[in-house]
C-alpha cells in the first residue's frame, strides 16, 4: 500500500512537472514571436560578404589600439 502511494505521488509531481514544462514552453514560442527571431535576407547577405574578407593581422593588442584609435 505504501508503494502505490509513493508511486500515485511521483505521477503527480511528474505531472505537475510536465504541466510547468508546457507553460514554459508556451511562453518561450511567444516571446520569439515578439523579439522577431528571423533574420533578413539582405542581412544574411552582408554577412556572408564580411566573411570573405580577409582579415587585418596583428602583432600585438597595441597595434590593434593604435589602429582603432585612428
Amino acid at each position: 500500500m505504501a508503494t502505490m502511494n509513493v508511486n500515485q505521488k511521483m505521477i503527480e509531481m511528474l505531472n505537475h512537472i510536465a504541466s510547468k514544462l508546457e507553460n514554459i514552453e508556451a511562453e518561450v514560442k511567444e516571446i520569439k514571436g515578439e523579439m522577431g527571431l528571423e533574420v533578413r535576407p539582405e542581412y544574411l547577405t552582408k554577412l556572408k560578404s564580411i566573411r570573405k574578407e580577409k582579415g587585418i593581422p596583428f602583432k600585438n593588442i597595441d597595434e590593434l589600439r593604435q589602429m582603432i584609435e585612428k
